[in-house]
């Protein structure tokens, strides 16, 4: 490593290499929907089950999520692509909702109808570390889609996962 970068330079670099399923987080009520694209995201339990989300607070996202104390993990296939730029600011408020089919679940959350997978979660709780916010949520309600196709992000673009 060059010594001229610092440990969170090379944070930085290292979670770059961390691959992982991009995610849309969704909540609000009707015209209220937010939300963000997102990479922060893991499952925490099974029993019961259990999955967190981090967000920043600079997030348009954040105080909506504060308020709701819902949200819909909604895991990103290879065909969503163009969504990841939407919903990281090439749109703002509801008008990211204009692409993808979105739906709203029973309780009112946006879905999006042919994600990988779409988990439906209660906020069980909140923790503040440093510019962000952990919330972890109890899933409720899944919607799995039969094609498992999920799109990845590693170093700073999109891949695609194949079995071996």
């Amino acid at each position: 490593m060059a010594a001229d970068l610092t440990l969170a330079d090379d944070f930085k670099l290292a979670m770059r290499r961390l691959a992982t399923t991009i995610a849309i987080i969704t909540t609000g009520k009707q015209e209220n929907w937010s939300g963000m694209a997102a990479t922060a995201v893991m499952s925490v339990t099974s029993e019961p089950p259990t999955i967190l989300v981090a967000v920043n607070r600079n997030a348009s996202l954040s105080p909506v999520l504060q308020t709701e104390q819902r949200f819909c993990v909604n895991l990103l296939a290879e065909r969503h692509q163009e969504l990841v730029g939407i919903f990281s600011g090439g749109k703002k408020g509801f008008a990211r909702f204009e692409t993808g089919g979105w739906v709203a679940s029973e309780e009112g959350l946006p879905v999006l109808p042919d994600a990988v997978a779409s988990l439906i979660c209660t906020t069980q709780l909140t923790l503040g570390v440093a510019t962000h916010t952990l919330f972890v949520g109890q899933v409720q309600r899944i919607v799995n889609h039969p094609t498992i196709d999920p799109l990845i992000w590693v170093d700073g673009t999109f891949a695609s996962a194949q079995r071996i």
